[in-house]
């Protein structure tokens, strides 16, 4: 009996922990795929927003060159009216 003992209890042993080393294994590996996902996951969200910013700020830019154009030709017929301005002074006084 004492001689079965010596011989199940390390056998019973061995195999606790070798399922105890494949289950801690497995957890984990699920832990290491849930956290690999939510990385990916948030990667991806990045993405979608430096995407994003970047229309927008191609956006923006097209409306500032449709300002600066609008500006310039303000400009533009500023001057021409204070030079008319400036012309009638003259013919006046």
């Amino acid at each position: 009996m004492e001689t079965a003992l010596l011989i199940i209890l390390p056998i019973v042993t061995a195999g606790i922990t070798i399922a105890s080393f494949f289950i801690a294994r497995t957890v984990e590996a699920h832990k290491r795929g849930a956290s690999d996902g939510t990385l990916k996951a948030d990667i991806q969200y990045i993405k979608e927003k430096v995407t994003e910013i970047s229309r927008e700020q191609e956006r923006i830019n097209a409306t500032l060159t449709i300002h600066f154009e609008r500006i310039v030709r303000l400009e533009e017929s500023s001057k021409a009216a204070h030079k008319r301005l400036d012309e009638l002074s003259k013919k006046q006084g």
